[in-house]
């Protein structure tokens, strides 16, 4: 049963914490290597100690609520991104958009599985949805990348953006989770941070058929062996930086949740092994999709969004009595099947297209209004930028 089997696997570790065990040395469960082996930090493993005395009820609650209460608080930290009023109406429909995002094979496996992902989600999350003059922006993402390292590519972001303070609070937050980490389990903290961090064997076969990263595609389509590790890296660099590129130029207009949502797709994309519950960032960039289709009146958008619903969509046609776990599952045999497998991956390329046409057709529409505006980054105006002119205004002023 997998009924909050890793939520038992964060407890294990955090009884090795408490009982003075390695949580490295040998797997959490059974011993099969790549196999429920701990492959998050010394940090994350002190954290998990609470977990040990946990039994019964609280123990379900705290995995199925506590991860749809986390789940409300990251859309909420999206919608006041988007510019919506911190009140409590917003917090009440953050409740329902939770609830509707458990469409969401990600959010749905997450809560499931009792996984982490939904909380690095929210801790990134409110972390952006801060204002750039806070003094605490930074902090929970370099918390989050001191969990696990893939949060650790939003600090590029915070570079990329000119946020240069928030960036070094994020270094300077990951950097106490190490050294805590340090203080608590030294034998631990070095085995974790010589090698064992970067240890693929620790997570399984990069070819597996549930690996929807880069290198997953990459492994499946040509083997691990020769070029593939090079072209993986060249691969993940382009994508980082073609991100990194989007999401500032998205940030400068005043699209701050959709250049967060990139990233967040993109870190994904490019780390070496991602399950389909590492991908609970379609949710925010559901959330942009449709607000731009809906307010900004887009087709693109629109279509885009229902192509990401289908795609994430796995596990809901069971619940309808269907026998495909989605409707992908029609085609996942012979040629079709490279689709299927690395249908998140397609979708990140195809949200990428997305925006840079979307940023293509405004630098277009400024030139047409004034031909000299043209070089500087369009301001979103009139009924597209709604509640949205105050984030615009900030993030201007960072050019």
């Amino acid at each position: 049963m997998l009924h909050l089997k890793d939520l038992s696997v964060y407890q294990i570790a955090g009884n090795r914490v408490l009982d003075g065990d390695s949580v490295y040395d040998t797997p959490l469960l059974g011993n099969t290597r790549g196999v429920w082996e701990f492959v998050y930090t010394p940090f994350s493993a002190l954290l998990f100690v609470p977990l040990a005395g946990l039994t019964g009820d609280p123990y379900t609650w705290l995995g199925g609520f506590g991860n749809f209460a986390m789940a409300a608080g990251s859309v909420f930290a999206a919608l006041s991104m988007l510019g919506y009023r911190r009140d409590a109406r917003l917090a009440v429909s953050s409740v329902a958009v939770a609830g509707l995002l458990m469409w969401c094979e990600p959010i749905r496996q997450t809560m499931a599985f009792g996984q982490i992902n939904i909380a690095l989600l929210l801790l990134v999350s409110v972390d952006m949805a801060l204002p750039d003059s806070s003094r605490l922006k930074g902090a929970l993402t370099g918390i989050a990348a001191g969990i696990k390292l893939t949060p650790a590519f939003f600090v590029l972001y915070l570079l990329a953006t000119r946020r240069y303070r928030a960036a070094g609070t994020a270094a300077g937050a990951f950097v106490a989770t190490v050294a805590l980490g340090f203080a608590a389990m030294p034998e631990d903290s070095l085995t974790f941070w010589s090698g064992a961090f970067a240890d693929p064997a620790r997570v399984g076969v990069p070819e597996n058929t549930s690996n929807e990263s880069l290198r997953g595609l990459l492994a499946r389509a040509i083997g691990v062996d020769g070029l593939h590790q090079a072209l993986w890296l060249l691969g993940a660099l382009a994508l980082t930086a073609l991100c990194l590129y989007l999401a500032r130029r998205l940030s400068l207009t005043g699209h701050e949740l959709h250049a967060v949502a990139l990233c967040g797709i993109t870190s994904t994309a490019v780390s070496p092994f991602s399950w389909v519950h590492h991908w609970v960032w379609v949710a925010p960039l559901l959330i942009a999709l449709v607000e731009t289709a809906v307010r900004g009146r887009d087709i693109a958008a629109a279509l885009l969004a229902l192509v990401a619903a289908v795609i994430v969509s796995g596990g809901v046609l069971p619940e309808l009595g269907v026998t495909a776990n989605t409707v992908l599952d029609y085609g996942a045999h012979g040629d079709i099947d490279p689709l299927y497998r690395n249908a998140y991956l397609w979708l990140t390329i195809a949200v990428f297209a997305a925006g840079y046409l979307h940023l293509r057709r405004r630098t277009r529409g400024t030139q047409a209004l004034d031909p000299k505006s043209a070089p500087r980054e369009a301001i979103p105006s009139g009924s597209e930028t709604g509640p949205r002119l105050s984030a615009a205004a900030e993030s201007s002023a960072r050019e």
